[in-house]
């Protein structure tokens, strides 16, 4: 693993502020932002900037093409800032442009970066980030230490801006359209899979085959006879084994085809359970929820935002009519964003299916007459291998894009009985979200492809 700090910036966020340092005409322009440190499979420190503040006109003294000066004042307020931060525990990024013909810092940035680490060092502040973004080039970043600075890996999203391994093997070599991104991202991330059923363990087989190879996987469930249609390379041999088991083995037999060996964690414990299951998944860079509850998908998206890490979800839906005939063959992908959006402001998730589901674990009775009401349905879902196989493969190219910078997208839908297809780059949120913390922004929460579950 890569031992350089990782300054980590979402997307969307990332968007927003390359708009904002390349105005046109163009001019320097300087940013603030807050970072949360978190933790790192490695020992390297890792940030990931969560909040953006921006600096009024007022705030330059001077600033142009070619250069800009804040005035005393707001360095001054920066500053103040910085040390505050620093007490709640934050880190502060100071991020700012170049014009054409600069791509890296400058001397001028050095001296200037360089003297405001020692100052906030005799403050007892250690670390803070500084990231450029030229005019034209992809934006770096580094990390000042007590009047040093460290070259960090800047990674939008899934995304790395530079570096990474260029050897690849023969048997990826058709994926090289995706780029050297997807390389480094499938060589280093640490990826959580809550669920590894019959859309689970299809996402874990395409993920290994694209050269991933660090899982986390869980799930207390076992192969029973009717998981046989959809659950590859599985045979009667391993009924009653654990799924998770099952998947492990796939996914080591996939990456010594590749040429590598793979580091796979399997967890047969419930996540809504498991302690233990859920520190292993906070330290997973990213975390997928492929199972068919809204209980523990609403446990991985807890996780996932509150260790700062990048979460999709995926699932795949047979709608019967009354008469029962067919009449929605469904797949989704969505995703969250921490201060923008996530699947229960979007509608995709619902608490009170949740907590529904939850009356499972308050014992017999609670879990009883939540079935007789049919909250707790005793028949799964309608379920085949090939719609799974469209979800999976919507999932796995949504982080094969990512990966290559070639965008997100918030969310995913195709309903291959009508033919409807959704893709939406950014859901709007509506509603104040006490979740992912995104605040509304007049516009309709996205609902109108929801049933009465929220799932669609």
């Amino acid at each position: 693993m890569n031992s350089q700090p990782v300054l980590r910036l979402p997307w969307g966020l990332a968007e927003r502020l390359r708009a904002l340092l390349h105005p046109q005409p163009f001019q320097e322009r300087f940013a603030f932002a807050v970072a949360r440190p978190v933790q790192s499979a490695s020992a390297a420190p890792t940030a990931l900037v969560e909040q953006l503040i921006l600096l009024e006109p007022q705030d330059y003294e001077r600033a142009s093409g070619a250069s800009l000066v804040l005035t005393e004042r707001a360095s001054s307020t920066l500053n103040q800032w910085m040390v505050q931060l620093a007490g709640q525990g934050w880190q502060a990024v100071h991020l700012h442009s170049h014009p054409p013909g600069i791509a890296d810092f400058s001397a001028t940035d050095d001296a200037a970066e360089s003297a405001l680490s020692r100052w906030l060092d005799a403050q007892g502040i250690a670390h803070y980030w500084s990231l450029v973004w030229p005019a034209q080039g992809v934006p770096r970043a580094r990390l000042w230490t007590r009047g040093e600075a460290t070259t960090a890996q800047l990674w939008l999203g899934l995304a790395p801006m530079a570096g990474g391994a260029e050897v690849v093997s023969p048997a990826l070599d058709r994926q090289r359209a995706f780029g050297p991104g997807l390389r480094q991202v499938a060589e280093q991330l640490r990826v959580g899979l809550v669920g590894v059923g019959g859309l689970g363990m299809l996402v874990a087989e395409q993920l290994a085959r694209a050269g991933f190879r660090r899982f986390v996987l869980v799930d207390h469930d076992t192969v029973e006879i009717t998981n046989l249609n959809r659950l590859p390379s599985v045979t009667e041999r391993d009924l009653g084994h654990f799924k998770v088991q099952v998947g492990k083995r796939l996914i080591k037999q996939i990456a010594r085809s590749l040429g590598h060996e793979a580091e796979v964690s399997a967890w047969r414990q419930d996540i809504y359970r498991s302690e233990a299951a859920q520190r292993a998944l906070q330290h997973c860079d990213l975390i997928l929820a492929v199972t068919d509850n809204d209980l523990s998908r609403t446990m991985a998206l807890q996780l996932a935002l509150d260790a700062g890490r990048e979460y999709l979800q995926a699932g795949s839906d047979i709608t019967l009519g009354e008469d029962g005939s067919i009449i929605g063959l469904r797949a989704e992908v969505t995703g969250a964003e921490i201060g923008r959006y996530c699947p229960i402001c979007s509608g995709r998730l619902s608490p009170a299916q949740a907590s529904i589901e939850a009356r499972a674990y308050a014992g017999d009775a609670v879990a009883a007459h939540a079935r007789s009401a049919g909250y707790l349905p005793d028949v799964a879902a309608p379920a085949v291998m090939s719609l799974n196989a469209v979800a999976a493969g919507m999932l796995v190219t949504e982080i094969q894009r990512r990966a290559a910078g070639l965008g997100v997208r918030d969310l995913l839908q195709i309903d291959l009985q009508s033919g409807a297809i959704r893709a939406l780059e950014r859901l709007p949120a509506g509603l104040d979200c006490e979740v992912c913390g995104a605040q509304a922004t007049g516009a309709a929460t996205d609902r109108s492809a929801a049933d009465s579950s929220g799932r669609w």
